[in-house]
């Protein structure tokens, strides 16, 4: 395969994760300041995503028919622009959900096509490695993207619509760019052609997953449903908690930040060890230290012990966020890579359509230490069904004497 091509996945994947950086930190108190409440917030970001849950299967089997990516990615890498662009002009509850829908289901799909590409460039029993290699170029994009939104916005901590102008005028061009590079990126037949020979060996392009893999995905998907419904639920408010605690826009971007370059550190190893050591161990580690990490909010004073404890963010979620895809991966053929990733994100999806709008609630009636203790919870549940009811997916090597 041409390097430039490959050039032009790394872009890609710096690009659509890096857009995280500018949305993740600065939607939430966007919404606080054009009048919306916590529980507005949440069943704004619950029904948006929802909306975005319907259309994401359906945009798996189509690329998977197609065995095409390109074509789905420049749309919705336009889609997601026009929609955040316009976050300028927006101004109320029903305007918002519709541009988040719109914006949601473009992101939503770069995100989930980057594992579908990346796990198709992946050597037979080296997925964990190689997916690592490039979706920490995502990680990259999100720290520099975050780092420089956060130095673009004023340094006092008062966040109203015109003081977070910047984050919907510039960062929104992110998405124009990832259509551009789309039309680079290596994609449908011109992988299999050009792939590795162990890769082509592997692909069974005519069967799916047998019923063992199948009920091994339900089980998987379910335990990853608990842990994205703590996570994603309190994670949408961390930037209106910073907030409470007197935070400026720069210590929330930069709060973010410290917690990918954590999960930077992480992914880089974490790959390599669970293909040789199997993918269980270290998912069941990162399942068990989000509860504490959501728990340890509730000590926080300041925004400075918010960012410390994010930190512990960075360690679980380097291991989530690089070993979900690349256990999927190892469960199904190439031909169904699209419709399972897309699952996936639907599971995440449907469970960033729930949570928002119960933390939302909690946090307006009983503040935010009820929410982080209830999420814990759930995250607890989460780590217990996948340490009891998941099989591991990529069996140990075996230790030749």
């Amino acid at each position: 395969m041409p390097r430039w091509r490959k050039i032009a996945l790394c872009l890609c994947l710096f690009l659509v994760t890096g857009s995280f950086g500018f949305l993740q930190p600065f939607t939430a108190p966007y919404y606080a300041a054009s009048g919306l409440d916590k529980a507005k917030i949440g069943l704004l970001t619950g029904l948006g995503t929802a909306i975005a849950v319907l259309i994401q299967p359906l945009f798996g089997r189509l690329s998977d028919r197609l065995d095409a990516r390109r074509p789905l990615m420049v749309a919705a890498g336009l889609l997601a622009g026009v929609a955040y662009l316009l976050f300028r002009v927006a101004d109320s509850f029903w305007a918002f959900l519709l541009l988040t829908a719109l914006g949601g289901n473009g992101l939503q799909y770069l995100n989930t096509v980057g594992g579908v590409l990346v796990g198709r460039m992946a050597r037979a029993g080296g997925g964990g490695a190689a997916y690592a290699k490039y979706r920490v170029w995502g990680s990259v994009g999100y720290i520099c993207i975050g780092v420089t939104t956060g130095f673009l916005l004023p340094a006092h901590p008062g966040m109203s619509r015109a003081d977070l102008a910047p984050v919907f005028t510039y960062g929104p061009l992110l998405f124009f760019l990832i259509a551009a590079v789309s039309l680079a990126v290596p994609d449908g037949k011109l992988l299999k052609t050009e792939s590795s020979p162990s890769l082509q060996a592997k692909q069974i392009p005519q069967m799916g997953p047998v019923p063992r893999q199948q009920t091994q995905l339900k089980h998987f998907f379910f335990a990853y449903f608990l842990y994205q419904f703590a996570l994603y639920g309190a994670s949408s408010y961390l930037s209106l908690f910073m907030k409470s605690l007197g935070a400026a826009p720069r210590q929330i971007s930069l709060m973010f930040a410290a917690g990918v370059l954590c999960e930077v550190l992480v992914m880089s190893q974490v790959g390599k060890w669970t293909d040789q050591n199997g993918r269980k161990p270290a998912l069941v580690l990162a399942f068990c230290l989000m509860p504490v990490r959501l728990l340890l909010y509730t000590l926080a004073t300041s925004p400075a012990t918010v960012m410390a404890i994010q930190a512990l963010h960075g360690l679980n979620y380097g291991i989530v966020g690089t070993l979900a895809v690349v256990y999927v991966n190892d469960c199904v053929t190439d031909a169904q890579r699209g419709t399972a990733l897309a699952m996936m994100t639907a599971t995440s999806g449907i469970a960033l359509s729930l949570s928002p709008p119960l933390c939302g609630w909690l946090a307006e009636r009983y503040g935010f230490g009820t929410m982080f203790v209830a999420m814990s919870v759930v995250g607890v549940l989460g780590a217990l069904f996948l340490f009891l009811r998941v099989p591991e997916s990529n069996p140990p090597t075996p230790k030749v004497s």
